[in-house]
């Protein structure tokens, strides 16, 4: 009843915010094709060698072409991390999900994410409320701990944001706000994002400074690889670190997946991962196999998570520790929701 009471409540916030807002044409990593800012004069002068193997170019354009609409569509459909930190119109995800571990220990976990364009000040703040983890918050990712393993205690924050540069294909971002808790903990963030195409890749690489009252800073990165292997099957790379004065450490993951859209409704996604720490020297602390299925369960907004996975720890010896976690997740955002594509949106 307490998770039931907890999404409905957040579901009457979130309907509060103006339907104007949500209305906006999404910007940044959210555009799936951008202008090229200079042309190659070379490969417009230059004709090619040979035609010998032109009846590649189709298949080739449509993969390379592809990546970018690919890579954003399992995000949306995934409700993936990076949707949240760099979207700049409102933007809400509400989850509730309940863990199955090994030994038959159960627990819940509730998490909001919330957006909201205040429109009407000068400086074009955004508001932010989230509930999360300290890592989480720090890196826009939950790369740095191996699923299963356990997690920090669930946190509030609010803080206000605002884009403070946009230039080259970079998005920096500065946000000042407060962890809710007692005593209250102020914390200063500024994020800094670049989105480019290297041939057929696509990369991501995000960079992110922090500073909190009670634990100091901190600095890290992340940095994603993006390959689509076939119109229904893209492949990631996705390599993160982060750095704590408080903890006075590097802690390190690596994980490679693949995203495969089974229909308009489903999708599921494999990972292989390892982690690792620098104290006293580098050494591996876990690897994990994962699978997470995901379906539409109702029109454009609300999802249905099954997510299986397999960690060996080192603590743990390196035993298997098996857990199973279901989640039901609502997406609100309108050009920030997954809609299935069309024959006219056919790359």
């Amino acid at each position: 009843m307490k998770i039931i009471s907890f999404l409905l409540t957040t579901l009457t916030l979130v309907s509060l915010i103006p339907m104007p807002c949500l209305a906006e044409e999404p910007e940044s990593y959210l555009t799936p094709h951008e202008e090229p800012e200079n042309y190659d004069l070379e490969e417009v002068l230059i004709p090619y060698e040979s035609d010998f193997f032109s009846f590649l170019d189709a298949p080739h354009e449509l993969i390379s072409g592809g990546v970018e609409s690919m890579a954003q569509e399992m995000d949306l459909f995934f409700a993936d991390e990076k949707i949240y930190s760099e979207t700049t119109n409102s933007y809400a995800r509400l989850s509730s999900q309940i863990n199955f571990s090994h030994g038959g220990e159960t627990s819940t976990t509730e998490d909001i994410k919330l957006k909201v364009d205040l429109k009407k000040t000068k400086k074009k703040l955004k508001l932010l409320l989230e509930s999360d983890t300290d890592r989480d918050l720090q890196t826009g990712t939950d790369q740095s701990t191996a699923p299963g393993q356990a997690q920090e205690e669930v946190s509030f924050f609010a803080a206000l944001q605002k884009e403070v540069s946009r230039k080259r294909k970079w998005s920096t971002k500065a946000s000042l706000g407060i962890k809710l808790k007692v005593p209250l903990d102020p914390f200063l963030l500024l994020r800094a994002n670049k989105n480019s195409k290297y041939g057929d890749w696509k990369m991501r690489f995000s960079e992110t400074i922090f500073w909190f009252n009670s634990r100091g800073g901190g600095a890290s990165s992340l940095l994603e690889f993006d390959y689509a292997l076939t119109e229904k099957l893209l492949f990631r790379s996705t390599t993160s670190e982060l750095w704590t004065d408080f903890l006075d450490y590097h802690e390190a993951s690596q994980s490679f997946s693949l995203f495969q859209e089974l229909s308009d409704r489903r999708a599921v996604s494999y990972s292989i991962g390892t982690t690792g720490i620098s104290e006293p020297v580098w050494h591996n602390t876990a690897h994990y196999i994962s699978l997470n299925y995901r379906q539409r369960i109702h029109r454009d907004w609300l999802y249905l998570d099954l997510n299986p996975i397999i960690t060996y720890a080192r603590d743990n010896d390196y035993k298997d520790q098996r857990s199973i976690t279901l989640r039901l997740e609502m997406v609100f955002g309108n050009k920030y929701v997954y809609r299935p594509r069309t024959e006219e949106d056919d790359y």
